[in-house]
């Protein structure tokens, strides 16, 4: 009995030992695992750390990129903006030696003293009227104005006014009877008014038309001058830009896209405005020199506004 007592207390001891040595082993590796998951979450936390410092140095790489894009763009811009400029005031003084037209900051309404400019007036004879004082004489047998025109202030003033002497002849042609058809306000009535005239061609087709003709050909002449040099006078810009926010609705139709279209439709466009007893010639564009298919009528409502008129 007592042998079968200690070989009972032997086993249990033993057993108890190697108890002890599983926890101990199973305490070790606990620690093993819980300093492998702290070094991945260390490992993990540098990564995202450098990860983070990569993007902030990425994105300040970006911006500095960015800035200096801007910058050179601004220097680009502004360099182009001074050619412009001085483009501009060449061509001013080219249609002021040329059409007697003012620069643009000296008229009072833009639109209508292009009409005037662009429009192909009839030669006048030796009885005038003169284009200095509209007196009954030939200009340059003016008695009141020994200086030309563009030394005459008050006549810088009414520029493309009607009644001035820049007016007269036989295109401002007195018309009775005539019906108003009146074209949408949204930015392409002059387009909808010839395109009414013309009745072969949509507005929008005939935008894109004029647009793409005044970018392909800017050194073609129009009333003696230079496609280029009306539009710089106009609006400043070059034609490239100036027909591409044409052609994108973006830009009103005017006096310059009038003169085109007399010349790529081959059409005469008459310009007329409400006057008493009726409706007054006041700017005519003629093809260059073949006979026109047809005439088309405008309404010319003031500041950039055309409706179809129909005679």
């Amino acid at each position: 009995m007592e042998a079968q007592r200690q070989s009972a207390a032997a086993a249990a001891a033993q057993a108890k030992k190697q108890k002890r040595q599983q926890e101990a082993e199973e305490e070790l590796r606990q620690k093993d695992t819980q300093e492998a998951e702290r070094r991945i979450k260390e490992a993990d936390a540098k990564r995202v750390r450098q990860r983070e410092a990569d993007e902030k140095e990425a994105q300040e790489a970006d911006r500095q990129k960015q800035q200096r894009e801007q910058e050179q763009l601004e220097q680009q811009e502004a360099a182009v903006r001074k050619r412009l400029q001085t483009q501009r005031v060449a061509a001013e003084r080219n249609l002021e030696q040329a059409a007697g037209l003012p620069s643009r900051a000296k008229v009072k309404e833009p639109q209508k003293a292009l009409l005037t400019a662009l429009s192909r007036a009839p030669a006048k004879n030796d009885t005038g009227p003169c284009d200095k004082c509209d007196g009954p004489h030939a200009t340059d047998a003016c008695p009141h104005f020994k200086k030309a025109r563009d030394k005459h202030k008050d006549a810088w003033d009414h520029y493309g006014d009607a009644g001035s002497g820049d007016d007269q002849g036989e295109k401002r042609k007195l018309v009775r009877n005539g019906r108003v058809v009146p074209q949408p306000g949204d930015g392409s009535c002059l387009f909808h008014s010839l395109a009414h005239g013309l009745g072969s061609v949509s507005a929008s087709e005939l935008r894109a038309r004029l647009a793409d003709y005044i970018t392909s050909h800017p050194d073609v002449e129009v009333a003696g001058n230079p496609i280029k040099d009306w539009v710089l006078w106009d609006s400043g810009l070059d034609t490239t830009t100036y027909a591409k926010s044409m052609r994108s609705g973006s830009r009103w139709g005017g006096a310059v896209e009038l003169a085109v279209c007399a010349k790529v439709q081959r059409v005469q466009v008459d310009v007329y405005e409400r006057s008493a007893g009726g409706f007054i010639r006041i700017s005519s564009f003629e093809t260059d020199g073949c006979a026109a298919l047809s005439t088309v009528n405008l309404l010319y409502g003031g500041r950039v506004h055309y409706d179809a008129l129909v005679l």
